[in-house]
């Protein structure tokens, strides 16, 4: 017999956009297609707040100054007295802080860790906590938190077909994007095109987003010589159309807790190579469904590029394979399920 539903409120308090809010969405989308009623709490001027009514959902919103607003946390009680949800779900620390004065004795309150969060030992007070990666829920462990308690719940993509099949560019196109700032490693990156360019290698390159590195990473490309080969392309709107539009999507990051892009570039069928960074790690087999090289390392990166734009059968297995661990263990219904067995788990346990 299929579990009762539960009313979920999932709360997210930041205004702009990124990958939280992205997950924080996602989360909303599967959990209502798997049956379940869910509550968005956000503030009022967030950008979440219009595709949540596109959805069908009505946000609460609730305004606050910091994750110590005493005013905020009593205005979450008193929603929380007349909304009586089975379970919280809290996506950032604030959100956590805020919700846990008014959870207390109500209903379990779950975080969920989306980075390495230097304060995440206050986690230790949650009923459950559910992190993206295997190296999350390590570091979760690690500060304090019981392992019986924390949950492995990855971020989740929409997969909606197969990849439309697309024949090699005569001239071809390397591309990267993420927010321009210094741990993305972008500039490792334009040091790679530029290694390549030096071989007498012959392509295009572009790098999508926006952010406080723009300025440095223009003058970085104008110094490596790429101004004719590297297009800055600020925030990607189209993102099918971008991807599509690649021979191989690269990740240099520095640091990167998941990587959201890389099952972007999975469900589009773009090879990819992608640094040891501690989301990729996780997420890739090397050698079956993309490339790793070390973070930092421009050599070692632009020879995987190179390998990859020469060798077409091998970029070819790996957007494959790469497609197929997409729509396996990321795709929005997978992760939803995943989502629905912990959440009925920590509902069946109740509070701490």
């Amino acid at each position: 017999m299929a579990a009762p539903s539960l009313h979920i409120v999932n709360m997210m308090l930041s205004s702009g956009s990124g990958g939280i809010e992205q997950a924080f969405l996602d989360y909303c989308e599967g959990l209502v297609q798997r049956g379940h009623r869910v509550t968005p709490v956000t503030v009022p001027v967030a950008d979440v707040n219009a595709p949540l009514k596109a959805m069908g959902l009505q946000p609460v919103h609730l305004g606050n100054f910091s994750e110590w607003d005493v005013l905020a946390m009593w205005l979450f009680k008193r929603q929380l007295k007349r909304l009586k949800p089975d379970l919280v779900l809290a996506q950032t620390g604030r959100a956590f802080m805020l919700a846990g004065y008014g959870t207390k004795e109500r209903c379990p309150l779950v975080a969920v860790a989306h980075n390495y969060n230097k304060r995440a030992h206050r986690f230790i007070k949650a009923d459950a906590v559910f992190a993206t990666t295997p190296d999350l829920v390590r570091f979760v462990v690690d500060e304090g938190v019981e392992a019986k308690r924390v949950y492995l719940i990855p971020n989740m993509i929409r997969v909606t077909g197969l990849p439309e099949a697309r024949a090699p560019q005569d001239l071809p196109v390397i591309g990267a994007m993420g927010r321009l700032v210094a741990k993305k490693g972008f500039d490792v990156f334009i040091e790679a095109l530029r290694l390549l360019k030096a071989r007498g290698m012959h392509f295009k390159a572009v790098l999508g987003g926006t952010g406080v590195e723009k300025k440095f990473l223009l003058q970085c490309a104008a110094d490596a010589g790429l101004e004719d080969t590297l297009h800055f392309m600020d925030w990607v709107e189209d993102k099918k159309a971008f991807y599509t539009g690649l021979d191989v999507f690269c990740l240099p990051s520095h640091h990167e807790p998941f990587g959201i892009v890389l099952l972007e570039a999975f469900t589009y069928g773009t090879p990819v190579v992608a640094t040891d960074s501690e989301g990729p790690r996780d997420i890739i087999s090397p050698e079956s469904d993309a490339l790793l090289v070390p973070m930092g390392n421009a050599q070692a990166m632009a020879d995987a590029l190179a390998r990859l734009l020469s060798d077409r059968a091998l970029a070819a297995k790996l957007a494959a394979n790469g497609f197929v661990k997409a729509k396996t263990l990321y795709s929005v219904e997978s992760v939803s399920e995943r989502i629905e067995r912990a959440a009925q788990q920590v509902v069946a346990r109740g509070l701490r």
